[in-house]
């Protein structure tokens, strides 16, 4: 590969996932509709995770549901999250281009944990992750 993605402000790329019915008291990867778990960086670039959004589809009743972006399978320490709670039912985080890159050939993704408290576990939750692919530093 030899640049076929470079622009001035890197390329754009757009994640949806989701999960049905997670459990209370636990840690959940989303998916993508036919159940793969993530987005693959390609060769050269990194993957710069920037908004996270997060959203149910009814009303928690109680507890909440923290979003946050995966490298790996394990979770960013300074990638953007998103908090669901009785009384939020769409959240956002942001993090500016730099704060959390993520490396070649690594498989990029998003979490969900629950609490014990976490209402209704029939509730469905969707992800909409955005980050810049910019060449590797």
């Amino acid at each position: 590969m030899a640049n076929e993605l470079d622009r001035n402000d890197g390329t754009d790329v757009t994640l949806i996932l989701s999960i049905a019915n997670p459990a209370a008291s636990a840690t959940t990867a989303l998916t993508f509709p036919q159940g793969t778990t993530g987005f693959k960086v390609p060769p050269g670039y990194q993957f710069h995770p920037i908004c996270l959004s997060g959203a149910s589809n009814a009303d928690l009743a109680a507890g909440t549901a923290t979003f946050a972006v995966t490298a790996g399978g394990v979770v960013l320490g300074n990638g953007p999250t998103a908090v669901l709670s009785d009384l939020v039912q769409q959240a956002v985080g942001v993090k500016r281009v730099d704060a959390a890159p993520i490396n070649p050939g690594v498989l990029v993704g998003v979490s969900v944990t629950t609490n014990g408290a976490y209402a209704p576990t029939t509730a469905d939750l969707d992800v909409v992750l955005i980050g810049k692919l910019l060449p590797a530093a």
